[in-house]
């Protein structure tokens, strides 16, 4: 009986010394077989993804472009601005935001003003306005006197009441 429970052993011990070595060897050949992405790579990868995100941003601005401000609004007769980031953040990335720019100012994490990338959401006066940033300095909005529109920020009037920008992709 001593004599089997030894032989058992050393066979359990075999087995599971084959396992860790066929696992080992399984994970060092998937590791060869796949290459890591080169810096040129990923930087074509967050490019498109920008663009992308970009697009998305105007397809839904497309739907929307030249509708009428009105406060409190929803609907094509009469949007505000953070209903139509809301409704943009919605359609282009099934991101649900808090309906006010109340709420919607602390969706995310706040980021620097030079780290914008397409689909971060832009805020002005005091975090009264919002915006959706879509790249190159410009962002789509509904503004009270413009409806929904693409402004840049670089105008003299966004530059002075920027407040904060914040990511929730």
């Amino acid at each position: 009986m001593i004599k089997f429970l030894s032989h058992l052993g050393k066979m359990v011990s075999f087995c599971l010394i084959f396992s860790l070595l066929t696992l080992y060897s399984h994970n060092a050949m998937a590791s060869l077989s796949t290459k890591a992405a080169t810096p040129s790579q990923l930087a074509k990868s967050n490019k498109s993804s920008h663009i992308n995100a970009s697009q998305k941003v105007l397809n839904v601005y497309r739907q929307w472009a030249g509708t009428r401000y009105r406060l409190g609004g929803t609907s094509k007769a009469g949007i505000d601005c953070s209903a139509f980031v809301k409704t943009t953040m919605s359609a282009a990335f099934n991101i649900h935001l808090p309906r006010s720019t109340a709420e919607q100012r602390y969706s995310g994490r706040a980021i620097a003003k030079s780290e914008l990338r397409p689909g971060d959401l832009v805020f002005f006066r005091k975090n009264h306005h919002v915006g959706v940033y879509i790249g190159g300095g410009k962002f789509v909005h509904a503004g009270s006197s413009t409806g929904v529109t693409i402004a840049s920020l670089s105008d003299r009037y966004w530059a002075k009441t920027y407040t904060q920008s914040r990511r929730v992709l």
